[in-house]
């Protein structure tokens, strides 16, 4: 289930902003493009009975039953039409994969429409007991974790997006608010536990009492991270990790 915070910030007069968070008891292990196309069908269903409710054609409880995906033609091409997986799809390569793929769009762009889309449809979620979108929130989180690792890339405060010219600016403000469990420069555990493949975050936490090789966390705030170079050393013996292709 995905949890819906919200972060109030005291030095501004009124200001919100809504962040989706992955159930960190989710298994972690890598998403499968099937399991993706499921996850967005279900999320355009939901975002189009939305849509259908505002217009008056039906009420938004989807509670009385589940969003089912049989994988028919007619369900594919919804999906495969749609902006929601163009942008998935590229993300999923490079996340599960380690493929480099151009986007069509600014990955600002798409990340900011991204995030607004899964927002919008988090309370139904959670209402009916549906985890829609937990598997495309796990390939952003892991895209995200993969684009800092390789590319040294500061999400807040941008930096050498030469290697990813589909960043504006390497600026994407989605870790303070829209996505808290994505970090601005470090990674954060669950980051570095699904770029590593494991099912459970307590292998990574568990990484920090071994006798041999330490895994060394950094403390910024309330939040734990791993620096990069840290996490690059360590994933490198693990086997559930696939290394990138840059190319």
């Amino acid at each position: 289930m995905v949890c819906i915070t919200t972060v109030h910030n005291m030095e501004v007069e009124y200001m919100n902003t809504f962040g989706i968070e992955i159930n960190t008891k989710q298994d972690l292990q890598p998403v499968k493009i099937e399991e993706l196309m499921s996850s967005t069908y279900r999320v355009l269903a939901t975002l189009q009975i939305l849509t259908d409710s505002s217009l008056g054609m039906r009420d938004c409880d989807v509670s009385c039953g589940s969003i089912d995906w049989s994988s028919t033609p007619e369900e594919i091409n919804f999906v495969e039409q749609s902006a929601i997986w163009a942008y998935l799809r590229s993300m999923w390569l490079f996340a599960e994969n380690g493929e480099r793929v151009r986007f069509s769009e600014h990955i600002d762009d798409a990340t900011g429409d991204l995030v607004k889309w899964m927002c919008a449809i988090a309370p139904i979620s959670e209402y009916s007991g549906e985890n829609a979108h937990t598997p495309i929130l796990k390939v952003m989180t892991k895209f995200f974790a993969r684009l800092k690792l390789e590319f040294g890339i500061d999400l807040c405060d941008g930096g050498n997006v030469s290697l990813y010219p589909e960043l504006i600016s390497g600026c994407i403000p989605i870790s303070s608010g829209w996505m808290p469990q994505v970090g601005d420069k470090h990674l954060t555990i669950i980051e570095l536990a699904l770029l590593a493949g494991v099912s459970n975050i307590r292998t990574v936490r568990n990484a920090q009492y071994d006798k041999d090789n330490p895994l060394k966390f950094l403390k910024t705030g309330k939040k734990v991270q791993v620096e990069i170079d840290v996490a690059k050393e360590w994933l490198s013996k693990r086997r559930g990790y696939v290394e990138t292709n840059i190319a």
